[in-house]
């Protein structure tokens, strides 16, 4: 049996088999001459509207559906930011520990990444950020723009506090950078719990590019993504595509499924998600509790566990490949890419029963990875006195 452990995918039992079988009888005969048209740089007009409603329930305002693009996943959305502001060279903002996704795609452009420490719960620190940007101006370099996950970021599960964004609008408009805002998790809150607003609706300067997805609601398999950007960037953005557009088909199943069933479906996921959240940390206590530590998400798919400093990460590797246990190294994540006493957790696709099991083995690896015994560190060690990682 394999406990895989990676990834950020949904329950399987979350993806709507029925629904999209009733939307593909109801929408496929109405689209026989749109299927042999290549998709404009836009995309899917009634997909575009989704997303701008999804925005619109939650924040309270609209995405301008003119402003916003479908892309073949978020990595794509990415992908066309960093070819209309990426050089060799340019310097690009993130969270110190980050999507390892966005770093491989920025670095492979020419980037070179400057990490600003965060801390597990609110999320990027202000004063790091304010230091970060003093010294890159005394050097004479501009960042193209600041990058973050703010709500549930992965790896960390951190939700950026409202000072913390009013803090990042204010330094980003003082020194004219943009802000790229990539909230693929924003949807999956399991803790009853006030999120703050979108970047995108605080930013009077429009200078804030917002990212979404349909992967992390419906599966990563849709490769349904978009864009939202301000008029200044949005035709530069687009004109970089060279797919010849998203998928039409894949996008009228999931227009025509989310128009009456977006809220209902969400909330399902985040029911399933839950049940795997409260149970990944049920059993990380129960079977970890003495050797590591660990954040304690309230949502998003990720837990990002700190290991006693003297794990032989090698030989916990080998261990756990032994037992089919796949799980991803903190190191992936570091703007550093210094090898870190931490591994992430993906929960949201496993079963209950594997979960409890695998991070029962998963324990033993740890156990028998270590040089000698360390003294238990508490939830509190997680982060240091300024509330960033220790690591």
């Amino acid at each position: 049996m394999r406990f895989a452990f990676t990834a950020g995918r949904p329950d399987p039992s979350s993806v709507p088999v029925e629904g999209f079988i009733a939307a593909a009888s109801r929408i496929l005969p109405q689209l026989r001459d749109q299927m042999i048209l290549y998709p404009r740089e836009r995309g899917y007009l009634p997909l575009r509207q989704i997303a701008a409603r999804r925005f619109a329930d939650r924040e309270g305002v609209s995405l301008p559906v003119d402003n916003v693009a479908i892309t073949c996943g978020s990595s794509q959305a990415l992908a066309l930011i960093g070819y209309r502001f990426i050089r060799p060279g340019t310097r690009v903002i993130t969270e110190e520990l980050t999507y390892m996704g966005t770093l491989r795609t920025f670095r492979g452009m020419g980037a070179q990444i400057v990490g600003v420490p965060l801390d597990e719960r609110d999320g990027l620190d202000m004063v790091s950020l304010e230091a970060t940007l003093k010294e890159l101006a005394d050097q004479g370099h501009k960042p193209a723009f600041i990058y973050t996950i703010a709500t549930n970021q992965n790896p960390t599960g951190a939700i950026l506090s409202m000072p913390r964004r009013q803090r990042l609008i204010e330094l980003a408009q003082e020194h004219e950078i943009l802000i790229v805002e990539d909230d693929c998790y924003g949807d999956l809150i399991v803790d009853e719990v006030k999120v703050p607003p979108a970047l995108w609706t605080m930013d009077d300067s429009h200078s804030v590019i917002y990212v979404g997805t349909f992967s992390k609601i419906l599966g990563p398999g849709m490769r349904l993504g978009y864009l939202c950007a301000p008029d200044r960037y949005f035709d530069d953005l687009v004109a970089n595509r060279y797919d010849g557009g998203t998928s039409t088909l894949a996008a009228c199943l999931v227009a025509e499924y989310l128009k009456d069933n977006l809220w209902p479906h969400i909330a399902q996921c985040n029911r399933l998600l839950q049940e795997k959240r409260d149970a990944i940390l049920v059993a990380l206590e129960r079977f970890m509790g003495d050797i590591a530590t660990w954040t304690r998400p309230r949502g998003g798919l990720f837990v990002y566990i700190k290991l006693p400093e003297n794990t032989d990460m090698a030989r916990l590797r080998a261990r756990a490949t032994r037992l089919e246990l796949d799980y991803t190294e903190g190191q992936t994540f570091d703007t550093r890419g210094r090898e870190l006493k931490a591994i992430r957790l993906s929960y949201a696709h496993v079963p209950v029963s594997d979960i409890h099991e695998g991070v029962r083995l998963l324990a033993g690896c740890v156990r028998a990875a270590q040089d000698q015994a360390v003294p238990h560190r508490s939830q509190g060690d997680l982060t240091n006195s300024e509330g960033s990682f220790t690591i």
